[in-house]
């Protein structure tokens, strides 16, 4: 007589060697995930290695007012109320001080978009 647990235990077996066969297939997918990205973490570190440093902050802002604090000893020296064409004019020519004035003014709105704009790049990058 046979035993009723015979088929059910190979039925069993077979089951239990096609999840261990599934089992295998997906680990050997995910080692070859885990390499893939384990060479793209080594390019990117080579890329972020091959790139400049960059000015530090601190240093960034200093260079910034000192550039200010030079323009504004510059508007004092020649910022004075001067007659254009009596011989007492800069080097820069016969440049009234209002034009002068302005184009400072420029220079100063440029140099705080710059400003601006290295803060912008400079928000997610630990670097700087």
């Amino acid at each position: 007589m046979r035993s009723p647990i015979g088929p059910a235990l190979i039925i069993l077996s077979l089951a239990m060697a096609v999840v261990l066969v599934l089992v295998l297939l997906q680990t050997t997918g995910l080692r070859g995930d885990l390499d893939r990205a384990r060479a793209e973490v080594v390019t990117l570190r080579e890329q972020v290695e091959g790139l400049e440093r960059g000015v530090p902050m601190s240093e960034l802002s200093m260079r910034l007012s000192e550039l200010e604090n030079d323009i504004q000893e510059w508007v004092v020296a020649f910022g004075s109320d001067t007659a254009p064409g009596d011989g007492s004019t800069p080097a820069g020519g016969s440049a009234s001080t209002d034009e002068v004035l302005d184009r400072l003014d420029d220079v100063l709105g440029r140099i705080n978009d710059l400003d601006e704009r290295v803060d912008e790049i400079c928000q997610n990058v630990p670097v700087c």
